[in-house]
Formats: structure tokens, C-alpha cells, sequence
């Protein structure tokens, strides 16, 4: 499997997302059709949230399903929240950063936001023991604190411990079956399989999927909007809790809604970096040298934009807006010297970044 755009539209073909991408875009390109232009604009984002505007928001993320009603609720001055949550495998690497800095970016532009520590998600799904997954949980809720997130503002928690929601989970899980669990898999899962992470869905796994559900769906029948932020290898995760939500008979079709992003392409051929994959990506264990190292050693040279490693880490930073994307994905086409300029600058600031993660 490529995360490449061939993999994009067909995800937004099958389960009828809408593209985050001003009609613009393709035209400024070059590469547009007429027909291209039409396809884009029946998809096109063509709302704010907050005060970021669509052409700042299809930087960060991908796709969309209903998160225009999300947006006219917050408008509408309506209680909601944007949710989004990390595995606790290891130290960060580049893609898990990128989700937490999306979650800082949103709240710095004034939305509502929660960050759930997976602590009982890796308990569960990954087997990690107790002990190592509540020192990791230290370190993420230093980490997370230091990139900037505001907990007068916002919510940042662990799963162990708050009894509402592993209620909530033992609650919607009288609505989900195991055929469910087995649809909503990972797109990458069998990617996994083949490097020895896993060999099944377990019953463990099953269990971290239905309190990752229950974190989104206890806000909901808190009364109140949600936009789910996950990467877009996850996006059967929230069309999972709405089925739940559904069955309950909560209103999840016009309150709970999803919006996701694009993958950081791994090194070494890989689709994306994961902290399950060693050697597939950079993390916040490594010395900044050997960080500066591999993105030094990285050719570049995907086919187009989405599996470029560092246009799309650059999409990430949270200063980027939609006119810097464009110039950075027009230098890394033509080459030369401002794309080996931006390279280094990236470079620099991932170090930088990488920096915050506390040793304990």
C-alpha cells in the first residue's frame, strides 16, 4: 500500500468524504482539467473553522466527513469539541507529532480541544506493561504541555482512571459486534501483520478500538458537537463509533464528525512512519545529528506531493498556511536552490521540536 494520491481519492470514492482542497488548487498547479476542476469543486472545502480559513486548513488535513456541520456549530457559539488521541508504542515520531501539533494549532485559533493519552490502548492492543506505559504517559503529558497546549482551555488526559468513559465504552459496546471490530481494522493492518506487530485482531485489540470509540462518543452524549482529528489510515475508527452511537440512539449523523489527515510517507519505502516499524521513520529518541542525518539521506524523490516525507512534514508546522504549502511544493518540483534552503529549515526545526520530548 502507497499513501499516495491514487490512495486519497479512492478512500474519499468509496465512503463519499469531502476533500479539504480550494478548487484553486489544481488550476495552480498547471495540471488541472476542466473535468479535474469540476470533480475538485463538488468536493472542495468551502468553509472556515474558527478563524483558519480553507486554504490553511488543507494543509494540515486531508479529507472530511461532516465537519461543516461541525463548523456552523461552533458559530454558533454550540458547546463542542475537537478530539484526537496517540498510541502510547514508544517515544513520538514525526506523524504522532504532527497530530499533537494539529490539536495545538486548533486550540491556538480558538477551538475546544481534547488530547487522549492511549495508555489502556497500548496496554491492551499492544501489550506493553503497565509500568512502561504510565512512564511513557509522563513523558507525552510533559511533551504535549511543552509544545504548547493550554490545559485551562482544553482537556489533556489519560484513558486509565476516568471511569465515565470506561463506562460510556462498557455501554456502547452492547451496540458493536465482532464483525464491526473486524471492518474497522487499520488500512495498514496488513502492513503490520507483515512485520511481526501483530498476526490478529485480539481481543485486547478489540478492547482498545471500543474505548477509542468511547472517547469520542461520551462527548457526544455529553451533548455536544465533535470533530474527530485522526490520520486518514484511521478513518473507519469514527465511522465506527457513529454506527455504535447510532445503534444507542444518539445523534451521531449531525454531531459526531471526522477529519483527516494525510500520512508522513516512512523512510525506506514504507507508507508511513510508525513507531510499531523501527527504522521507518525519525523519533524523538534519536540524537538530533542522526535526525539530521536521515532527512539529509533522503532522495525525495516520490512520485508527487502527497509522498514526499518532507513537503508534508512541512505542511505540518504549524505556521505553515496555504500560500507557503504552494511555494514549498512548487520549489521541491522545479529543485534547486530554495527547496534545498527549505529543506534545511525544516530540518532544523524538526531538531528543534524534537527537542521538547522530556528524558525521565
Amino acid at each position: 500500500m502507497k499513501f499516495d494520491s491514487a490512495y486519497y481519492d479512492d478512500v474519499i470514492a468509496r465512503h463519499n468524504y469531502e476533500r479539504i482542497a480550494p478548487e484553486s488548487t489544481a488550476a495552480a498547479s498547471g495540471s488541472a482539467t476542466p473535468e479535474a476542476d469540476a470533480e475538485s469543486a463538488l468536493g472542495a472545502i468551502d468553509f472556515p473553522l474558527a478563524d483558519l480559513s480553507p486554504n490553511d486548513l488543507r494543509t494540515k488535513w486531508m479529507c472530511h466527513t461532516g465537519a461543516r456541520d461541525f463548523a456552523t456549530a461552533v458559530a454558533d457559539g454550540k458547546p463542542a469539541t475537537v478530539t484526537t488521541g496517540v498510541g502510547l508504542g514508544g517515544p513520538p515520531h514525526a506523524g504522532t507529532v504532527f497530530q499533537l501539533l494539529r490539536a495545538v494549532t486548533l486550540q491556538q485559533h480558538g477551538l475546544h480541544v481534547q488530547i487522549v493519552l492511549g495508555d489502556l490502548d497500548s496496554y491492551n492492543a499492544r501489550r506493553t506493561p503497565l509500568a512502561e506505559v504510565r512512564r511513557l504517559a509522563d513523558q507525552y503529558e510533559e511533551f504535549v504541555r511543552r509544545l504548547g497546549f493550554d490545559e485551562q482551555r482544553g482537556v489533556l488526559r489519560r484513558q486509565e482512571g476516568n471511569a465515565d468513559v470506561l463506562a460510556t465504552a462498557f455501554l456502547l459496546s452492547r451496540h458493536l459486534d465482532d464483525a464491526d471490530f473486524t471492518w474497522a481494522e487499520e488500512d495498514l493492518s496488513g502492513l503490520y501483520r507483515n512485520h511481526g506487530v501483530f498476526d490478529h485482531l485480539t481481543y485486547g485489540m478489540k478492547q482498545a478500538t471500543l474505548l477509542m470509540a468511547a472517547d469520542f462518543v461520551h462527548l457526544l452524549a455529553q451533548d455536544r458537537h465533535v470533530l474527530v482529528s485522526l490520520g486518514v489510515d484511521e478513518h473507519k475508527y469514527v465511522a465506527l463509533a457513529r454506527r455504535g452511537a447510532e445503534r444507542w440512539g444518539l445523534p451521531a449523523a449531525d454531531r459526531l464528525s471526522g477529519i483527516y489527515t494525510k500520512m508522513i510517507p516512512g523512510f525506506g519505502g514504507l507508507p508511513k512512519m510508525s513507531k510499531s516499524i523501527p527504522g521507518s521513520g525519525i523519533t524523538a529518541a534519536m540524537p538530533a545529528d542522526d535526525i539530521r542525518a536521515l532527512l539529509a539521506a533522503d532522495t525525495d524523490s516520490g512520485p508527487d506531493d502527497d509522498t514526499s516525507a518532507l513537503l508534508q512534514m512541512f505542511a505540518c508546522l504549524p505556521e505553515t498556511g496555504g500560500h507557503a504549502y504552494d511555494l514549498a511544493a512548487e520549489a521541491r518540483r522545479t529543485g534547486g536552490h530554495r527547496w534545498r534552503e527549505l529543506r534545511e529549515e525544516l530540518t532544523e526545526r524538526l531538531v528543534g521540536i524534537f527537542s521538547l520530548w522530556p528524558q525521565l
